[in-house]
């Protein structure tokens, strides 16, 4: 397989006074199993739009083969049964490949265009996301399919998904691209104990600046004390003075004036030194989530209870348990009714037509926060959001700005952010409320790896009662305490 070689790469869009790639040098096999992972907007997809020729850039990329992205509007052409091999490969149905696709389920396109994809002779797979439509048994057939095969790069925001399926890292960070021959999982842990060590060596340089500018304070009282010996020297002669004195007093302000002048220049060279030592560290800020405690021990449970949908049953003889301080993690396959039970809870079910029979308990008086999939329904500014959701407009920019939005992005109709922003904002206005439970659907799609962490360090180190649905398999085993399948 041909090496891509990428020499003294220079690129920002314009308009912009951010450069995503400055002066840059790589190289890679395009034989790898590459995950290529990074923040949102540090420019993964555009970094595939450069590798394919489609944006002005300073520097060289040589090598590149013929290159498809995932997803793509258009299926290439190939035979029939190399497609159908490869959705055999996936455990898919291959008559999926005669329907329309506006008829076939967000997972069951997602394997047909991969499947196409490497029915393909002679293609290099660029692949954008692939498991935003996927169950987790899903996202565990897809990985194990491409582990199979050699040759792509992959961006992923599940770490499970990447590790399962992945050889090579690369990461974009602040600074540049770093490369390893490691799992994504393997090259976090050891940029974690860095990052550690990092902090730790920026502690103390803050605190050799802190001694620095201390001394510099002191240097400042030197140099006044001896302009007023130098005052006094050259102050007119009185009765009491003498020649003598006078001489004296001069000679130890020129001495003053040396010795501070001095220290001033080895204080500015020395703060000047500890600054650049100084890194911008990769971590996110540190978030908060205050639940209340409602006063009943278990405030739902259900039992052998059906959900219907306009009539049509989705969920038949389901029951479940939710105790104070619970965080659990709804399991199933696509279409299984985990989005219909909890939209229901959340009080939606007259507006999604959802009907419910059985034994039913929820407590009164129980304040829900609901995080859905759909975006659709944050509509204007981010501040009249908040306003209308009765939230604290200060804690919601606080929460926002930690997580790399500018103070501008605040003002902007939300209709300008990307996916990834709109999905964060749901989330901020979550964290926002002081609820009894907290019900999030799919809350991570479209979120990056490293704002994944955080939320799951944030859910874990809280004593909230949650009842979730997430496909990404290191959150939830991390963060549940326990699964229930449908």
């Amino acid at each position: 397989m041909p090496i891509v070689n990428i020499n003294n790469l220079t690129f920002g869009y314009d308009g912009s006074e951010k450069v995503l790639f400055d002066d840059v040098s790589i190289v890679l096999d395009t034989s790898w199993k590459l995950a290529l992972a990074g923040r949102n907007g540090r420019g993964k997809t555009t970094f595939f739009k450069l590798l394919r020729g489609e944006l002005p850039y300073v520097g060289t990329i040589t090598g590149v083969p013929e290159t498809v992205i995932f997803p793509m509007d258009e299926l290439p052409e190939n035979e029939e049964w190399r497609v159908r091999k490869e959705l055999n490969l996936m455990g898919a149905d291959p008559d999926i490949m005669w329907r329309p696709m506006d008829t076939l389920s967000g997972g069951e396109r997602t394997k047909l265009m991969l499947a196409n994809l490497f029915a393909s002779d002679g293609i290099y797979p660029l692949i954008d996301e692939p498991t935003n439509h996927l169950d987790r048994q899903g996202r565990e057939a897809v990985a194990d399919y491409l582990a199979s095969k050699d040759g792509f790069i992959l961006i992923s925001h599940d770490r499970a998904f990447l590790d399962r399926c992945t050889d090579h890292t690369l990461v974009i960070t602040k600074t540049g691209l770093e490369l390893v021959g490691a799992t994504y999982s393997v090259w976090w842990e050891n940029n974690e104990k860095r990052m550690e060590s990092e902090q730790a060596r920026n502690d103390q340089l803050k605190k050799e600046m802190s001694s620095i500018d201390a001394a510099m304070k002191k240097n400042a009282q030197w140099s006044s004390k001896a302009e007023s010996y130098k005052n006094r020297a050259n102050a007119p002669s009185k009765v009491a003075q003498n020649h003598w004195a006078r001489a004296y007093e001069g000679a130890k302000a020129k001495k003053l004036m040396s010795l501070s002048k001095n220290l001033e220049q080895r204080n500015e060279r020395k703060l000047e030194e500890k600054q650049s030592l100084l890194k911008d560290l990769e971590r996110t800020e540190t978030l908060k989530l205050t639940g209340t405690e409602h006063h009943n021990k278990t405030p739902i449970i259900l039992k052998n209870i059906t959900l219907k949908r306009y009539g049509e049953p989705v969920v038949t003889d389901f029951s479940l348990t939710v105790e104070r301080g619970s965080k659990i993690s709804l399991q199933g396959k696509n279409g299984c009714g985990k989005s219909t039970l909890i939209k229901y809870l959340a009080g939606m079910g007259e507006d999604e037509g959802i009907t419910a029979e059985g034994d039913i308990y929820i407590a009164n008086d129980l304040k829900i926060s609901y995080v859905g999939q759909d975006t659709s329904s944050l509509v204007g500014s981010l501040y009249d959001i908040a306003t209308e959701r009765g939230c604290d407009k200060t804690i919601f920019s606080t929460i926002l700005i930690k997580m790399g939005f500018t103070k501008e992005m605040l003002y902007r109709d939300v209709s300008a952010l990307s996916l990834g922003q709109k999905k964060f904002v749901m989330i901020a206005l979550s964290l926002c409320e002081h609820a009894d439970l907290y019900l999030w659907d799919e809350p991570l799609n479209y979120i990056d790896v490293y704002l994944r962490q955080e939320i799951e360090r944030l859910v874990k180190c809280n004593n909230v009662t949650m009842l979730f649905v997430e496909h990404d398999r290191t959150f939830s085993e991390a963060v549940s305490d326990r699964e229930v399948n449908m």
